[in-house]
């Protein structure tokens, strides 16, 4: 019964984030399942819809949904939110504000503040963090290279200093592959690899991955999404 609720949770979920992607008419590219940040923001006057599912094991599953807009010139404004299918109830929300320091051409810069806040009645609970996201382009747009290093702070844990490094690669005009490793904690560096599907041409993309803590294997996930590109 549980799975058959959870297979039916999930559906629901990306069938949802089809409809409204289907119903706006201009994005910017997403990678929902990537740590990873770049140096590009959303169109002006235009915005995004990501979504994201996570396994990381049997008994646990989460998903993701966020939306990033930019109403002011040059500044993106984004709202996320992250929870367990099975212990709802616990999500975390997330609100950032990201602006580009070099536009993209060759390469870009950009910088970024987030701030989240897993329970809304404990303000230690509230972390911040400051992300300047570097990108290089290389094969003629073919091979994308994104770095971030950043500052977390939180009152309940030891503030740290995360960092993640990435690529994007197209094999061919559908179909493209990802691989990025990162830091989310004071423990081993996390891997994620990605494949990314475009089901509807410069439309729709589908993309699912698969992870792991680089010094245990017990510390696994795989996950899918969807993003859409103008």
């Amino acid at each position: 019964m549980w799975l058959h609720a959870s297979i039916l949770k999930l559906y629901s979920i990306q069938c949802f984030c089809i409809w409204i992607c289907m119903l706006l008419s201009q994005y910017a590219k997403a990678d929902p399942l990537l740590n990873t940040d770049d140096a590009d923001i959303v169109s002006a006057k235009h915005c995004q819809l990501e979504s994201a599912v996570t396994r990381p094991s049997v008994s646990q599953a989460s998903y993701q949904l966020n939306t990033a807009c930019q109403f002011i010139e040059g500044v993106e404004s984004s709202i996320s939110y992250t929870d367990q299918f099975v212990d709802a109830g616990k999500g975390q929300w997330f609100a950032q504000v990201k602006g580009v320091i070099q536009p993209m051409s060759q390469w870009g810069m950009a910088a970024s503040l987030q701030v989240s806040q897993q329970n809304e009645k404990d303000k230690e609970s509230i972390q911040w963090f400051l992300n300047i996201p570097f990108s290089l382009v290389y094969l003629n747009n073919s091979l994308h290279i994104d770095s971030n290093i950043g500052y977390q702070y939180s009152p309940r844990n030891l503030n740290l200093l995360r960092w993640s490094l990435a690529s994007n690669l197209a094999l061919t005009p559908k179909t493209s592959v990802s691989v990025e490793t990162y830091n989310q904690d004071q423990h081993a560096p996390l891997l994620q690899g990605a494949i990314h599907y475009s089901i509807l041409p410069n439309i729709l993309t589908f993309e699912a991955s698969i992870g792991q803590r680089l010094n245990t294997f017990r510390e696994r996930w795989f996950g899918f999404g969807l993003s859409f590109t103008p």
